[in-house]
C-alpha cells in the first residue's frame, strides 16, 4: 500500500490544472498514485473559482488524481490549537489547510511558503515545487 506523502495547496492544484510551470508538473509525475492528497479545504477554494478561474472538468480531472481527505474532528482540533497558538493571525483557509497537513502528518506542498512558515513551529511541513 502507498504512504500518504503530501497534502497539495490550492495555487499547485491551479498550477496542475494548467500544466504549468513545468517544475511542479514533473515532481507530480514522480509521485505514486495515492502520495498526494487533495483536502476538502483546498477543493472549497477551488470551488470559489469555479467557472470564473477554474474549469469544472479540469476540478474533476484533477480531483481523480488525487487522493481526497475531508477536514475532520482531528484537524478541527488543531485548528483550534494553531488559532489559540497564533492568535494574530486570522483564521483562514491557509490555517485550515495547514492544520489538516499537521493532522494527515504529511508535508503541505505550497509556493506561497511564507503564508505557511509560521506553522512549521506546531509541526507542520513545507515544500514549494515551483521552485
Amino acid at each position: 500500500m502507498v504512504k500518504l506523502r503530501y497534502l497539495l495547496d490550492t495555487n499547485i492544484c491551479i498550477y496542475l490544472m494548467e500544466e504549468r510551470p513545468a517544475e511542479v508538473i514533473a515532481r507530480f509525475a514522480k509521485c505514486k498514485m495515492g502520495e498526494v492528497a487533495l483536502s476538502s479545504i483546498t477543493w472549497a477554494e477551488l470551488c470559489c473559482g469555479l467557472d470564473t478561474y477554474n474549469e469544472k472538468d479540469d476540478m474533476v480531472a484533477l480531483f481523480g488524481r488525487l487522493s481526497p481527505r475531508e477536514f475532520d474532528m482531528k484537524a478541527a482540533e488543531i485548528f483550534g490549537r494553531l488559532s489559540q497558538q497564533f492568535p494574530n493571525r486570522k483564521n483562514s483557509f491557509d490555517r485550515m489547510i495547514a492544520a489538516h497537513a499537521i493532522s494527515l502528518g504529511v508535508t503541505l506542498v505550497t509556493n506561497n511558503t511564507a503564508d505557511f512558515e509560521i506553522y512549521k513551529e506546531a509541526g507542520l511541513r513545507v515544500e514549494n515545487w515551483a521552485s
